[in-house]
């Protein structure tokens, strides 16, 4: 017996939808408004929940590949210090095993990692970072107290994403920035095959994933949420180059890198899309949504 998920989009509160695939377990539409992929039934008690065997077991493979994880996320930390240079400190959200906490020490940041957890958690603190226990909806930190919040394919595990993205919005200070990674709705095997591929099935990201984002909703969503997008794509590259010897290496990295993320626009390859959101300072008017394309 199903049972009602959302009754109405998470995001634009608009009550018509679409189908886009049904299975026994659940089901999912399309917002006939903004476009949100959202899950509309599902069967309750569906899934076995985030703690030792989902880290442990998972074909993402979370506890291995570190030194990989840990560059990819450093080089994600430099793009972030480059909309915010100010930045001292940074809360990763949904922390995992701590790859973005090395990556952001190394970046000379002070890191705080948080997850909903406990397994993961106690990694983290185990593994010399300082990690707490919470959900993205109920942050347990003051108002104002990161200048960088990094959430990377943890808003689309949340009930109700907006107010996650609200509460990254208290916590950030002014002029900080979050830096938010999800799957991509238009993927390429959303769009062909949603019944064969592990985005819906219940046996796999179905029961994890309650909405999927185009990277146009998601700009939207930071900015019903008061933060101002400021760029957003299928890969956020960074801006500065190195000089020096250096600087042909950066600069025949960066033209194949940019060719690649055209190339995966164009073929709805690549599973994630990311957006960069700016939270204003006090004295400042939020503009109209609005992100620049990578």
């Amino acid at each position: 017996m199903l049972a009602p998920f959302y009754s109405a989009c998470p995001v634009c509160n608009e009550t018509g939808s679409r189908p886009v695939v049904a299975f026994q377990e659940l089901s999912y539409g399309r917002c006939t408004g903004c476009g949100l992929i959202y899950k509309r039934e599902q069967k309750p008690g569906l899934g076995e929940g985030y703690e030792e065997k989902y880290f442990k077991h998972n074909r993402a493979k979370y506890l291995s590949r570190w030194d990989h994880r840990v560059r990819k996320c450093l080089r994600q930390v430099l793009v972030c210090l480059e909309y915010a240079p100010h930045a001292k400190d940074l809360l990763d959200v949904g922390c995992s095993a701590g790859y973005v906490l090395e990556a952001a020490q190394r970046a000379g940041l002070k890191a705080t990692g948080l997850d909903y957890s406990q397994f993961t958690v106690n990694l983290c603190r185990e593994r010399g970072y300082t990690a707490e226990y919470g959900s993205l909806t109920q942050m347990p930190f003051p108002d104002a107290s990161f200048d960088i919040i990094t959430l990377k394919h943890t808003l689309e595990h949340v009930d109700q994403p907006m107010d996650g993205l609200r509460e990254i919005q208290r916590v950030l200070r002014p002029g900080g920035v979050a830096f938010v990674i999800v799957p991509d709705a238009a993927y390429y095997k959303i769009i062909v095959m949603p019944r064969k591929g592990r985005s819906f099935r219940p046996d796999r990201r179905g029961w994890q994933h309650h909405v999927y984002f185009y990277e146009h909703n998601l700009a939207d969503a930071c900015a019903r949420a008061g933060m101002q997008p400021v760029k957003a794509g299928k890969d956020i590259l960074r801006r500065r180059l190195a000089k020096g010897l250096r600087a042909p290496y950066e600069y025949a990295r960066f033209a194949f890198l940019w060719a690649w993320v055209q190339v995966c626009r164009l073929t709805h390859m690549r599973r994630e899309i990311q957006v960069i959101a700016q939270k204003p300072n006090a004295d400042a008017q939020l503009p109209a949504p609005h992100a620049e394309a990578a």
